[in-house]
C-alpha cells in the first residue's frame, strides 16, 4: 500500500520552542513558519520525549499538553497582521507552561502578563486549555484587573506616591478578602468580591485623589468634610460614589488615626432615591411588540428572557442546551436549571430559541470545534459576553436589560404569575430587597392586568407585615 499523497518517510531535527532539545519531524515543518513544539503535527514522538521536556517533568499535564500544542496552532500564521498577536499569544503559553503547569493560575501571575499584554491576548491565548472550561473557576473575568492597577499608576503619575500607596493597599485589602473567599469554598459568582465591582470604585477613587491632590493637599488628613462637600458639588457626584469614598475613609483610619472621618450613606445624607425606571402598560405592549419584530433571534431570545422572566443577562447567557427541556403537555420549551424553578416559556421565546439552538449548532470556535454546549456562543468562556448581550436587548427592544428585569419584577408581583414572596424574588430570582421595596411600592398599570392604587396599597401592606419565615 503506498503513502498518502504528500507524505514523505524524512525526518528532520528541529529544536521545541519550550524546552530547547532537538525532536525529529517530518520533512515539510521546514516549511512551516512557526513554533515548533512537540505536540506539532508533524512532531516524531514516537521514541518518547526527552528528558528535558516539559510533559515528562509534569506527569504530561493535559494543561501544558494543550499549551504546547496552541503554540504551534497560534504561531501559524501567514499575513504579517496577525503576527505580533500571534508571537503575543505564544508568549502568555509559554509563561504559563514554564511557571504554572497545570491548573488555574493565580491572580499575582495574572496582574503580571496583563501588565504586558491585553486581555484580549492573554483570553485568546489560555482559552484552548482544559482549566480555561472547569466548572468552578475563580477568575472567569480578567479584563478589569489592569485597569484597576492602571489606576493606580494613573494616580501616582498626577499626584504623589503617598495617594497611590494608599490606593494601592486598599486594592490589596480587597484581593484579600478575594483570596478568603477562595480558602472557604467562595468561587465565580459567590466570590465576596467581583473584579467589575473593584474597578468601578477604584475608578472613583483615583479621581477623588487626584482632584484633592490638585487642590494643595498631598495627604487625606486636611481632606475633611468642607472638601469632600466642595467635590461633590463641583463634580456633581452621585450618592453611591460618595458612598464608595467614604468606604475609602474609613479604611484609612485604621492605620492612619488622624485622617478625618466621613459619613455618608448610599441614598445621600438619609435621602431617599425615587429612581426606579419601570415600563408602564403602554411601554410594555410597544417593547413586547417591538422584540417580536426583531430579526435577529439571539437578541430576541435574550430580550423575552429579561422581561417576561426577569432573567439576568449574566445568566441568560450562560444557558446550556442542556438546560432546556421540552414540556410534554404544550410541547414548548421549559428552563431547568440546577437550584432554579423550572419554568415553560412563551410561544414567541421557544421559537426564538430553536432559532438561537440552531446557529449554535453551527457554530465553530477557534480550535476549530463545534459547539455542543451553550444556547449562545461565543468567545467569552464559550457564550456571549454580557456587554455584547446588553447591547443586542436594547437593539431588541429599545430598552436596558435593567428596566427590562425591573418590569418584569413588577409585573410578576402583580399579576400572580409566580408564588409571589419576598423569599422567591430574593432567593431564585436573585432581586436584592431594596428593589423588592421599591417594585412592591410601584403604582399604576402592569403587563398583565390593570391594579387599582388602593389594591396596591393593601397588598403592600400585607406584604410587609407578612413573615417570610
Amino acid at each position: 500500500m503506498s503513502p498518502p499523497r504528500g507524505y514523505s518517510p524524512n525526518r528532520i531535527l528541529k529544536a521545541c520552542a519550550a524546552c530547547g532539545e532537538c525532536l525529529y519531524a517530518r520533512s515539510q515543518e521546514a516549511m512551516y513558519k512557526r513554533s515548533f513544539t512537540c505536540q506539532a503535527r508533524t512532531a516524531d514522538v514516537s521514541a518518547g520525549y526527552p528528558s528535558k521536556c516539559w510533559l515528562f517533568q509534569y506527569a504530561e499535564s493535559s494543561d501544558t499538553k494543550e499549551a504546547l500544542r496552541a503554540i504551534s496552532h497560534v504561531t501559524q500564521r501567514h499575513s504579517r497582521k496577525d503576527l505580533e498577536t500571534a508571537e503575543r499569544r505564544a508568549e502568555v503559553l509559554m509563561a504559563y507552561v514554564r511557571e504554572i503547569h497545570s491548573g488555574e493560575p493565580s491572580l499575582a501571575w495574572y496582574r503580571k502578563q496583563l501588565a504586558r499584554h491585553t486581555a484580549q491576548i492573554v483570553n485568546a491565548a489560555l482559552a484552548p486549555l482544559p482549566y480555561w472550561h472547569t466548572e468552578h473557576l475563580k477568575f472567569f473575568s480578567l479584563k478589569s484587573i489592569a485597569p484597576i492597577d492602571g489606576c493606580v499608576d494613573r494616580v501616582r503619575e498626577r499626584s504623589n506616591d503617598h495617594l497611590a500607596d494608599l490606593l494601592a493597599g486598599y486594592i490589596e485589602y480587597h484581593y484579600e478578602l478575594m483570596q478568603f473567599g477562595f480558602d472557604n469554598g467562595l468561587y465565580g459568582k459567590s466570590n465576596p468580591v467581583k473584579f467589575s465591582t473593584l474597578h468601578q470604585r477604584v475608578y472613583k477613587i483615583a479621581n477623588y485623589l487626584e482632584w484633592v491632590f490638585a487642590e494643595g493637599h498631598e495627604t487625606l488628613q486636611h481632606a475633611g468634610r468642607m472638601v469632600f462637600d466642595e467635590y461633590m458639588t463641583e463634580k456633581a457626584v452621585h450618592p453611591s460614589a460618595a458612598y464608595q469614598l467614604s468606604r475609602f475613609y474609613d479604611w484609612v483610619r485604621k492605620t492612619q488615626r488622624f485622617v478625618p472621618r466621613i459619613r455618608y450613606n448610599r441614598r445621600g445624607k438619609g435621602k431617599h432615591r425615587d429612581e426606579f425606571p419601570v415600563l408602564k402598560l403602554g411601554e410594555s405592549q410597544e417593547a413586547y411588540a417591538r422584540i417580536i419584530e426583531h430579526p435577529e433571534s439571539q437578541g430576541r431570545a435574550l430580550a423575552l428572557l429579561a422581561l417576561l422572566y426577569a432573567q439576568r443577562t449574566e445568566d441568560s447567557i450562560a444557558l446550556k442546551q442542556s438546560d432546556l427541556q421540552r414540556d410534554v403537555d404544550s410541547g414548548l420549551w421549559k428552563i431547568e436549571r440546577p437550584g432554579t424553578e423550572p419554568f415553560v416559556v412563551e410561544p414567541e421565546l421557544s421559537n426564538a430559541l430553536d432559532q438561537c439552538i440552531a446557529l449554535a449548532q453551527e457554530h465553530v470556535r477557534r480550535i476549530g470545534t463545534k459547539e455542543t454546549e451553550y444556547i449562545f456562543p461565543g468567545r467569552n468562556r464559550g457564550h456571549l459576553g454580557a456587554e455584547v448581550a446588553s447591547q443586542r436587548i436594547v437593539r431588541a427592544s429599545g430598552h436596558s436589560a435593567n428596566i427590562l428585569r425591573r418590569t418584569a419584577i413588577v409585573n410578576m408581583y402583580r399579576g400572580g404569575q409566580k408564588t409571589m414572596g419576598t423569599v422567591v424574588l430574593r432567593d431564585i430570582l436573585g432581586v436584592s430587597s431594596p428593589t423588592i421595596h421599591q417594585a412592591i411600592k410601584m403604582t399604576g398599570e402592569s403587563v398583565n392586568a390593570p391594579t387599582a392604587i388602593e389594591e396596591a396599597e393593601a397588598l403592600r401592606k400585607a406584604f410587609l407585615e407578612a413573615d417570610d419565615d
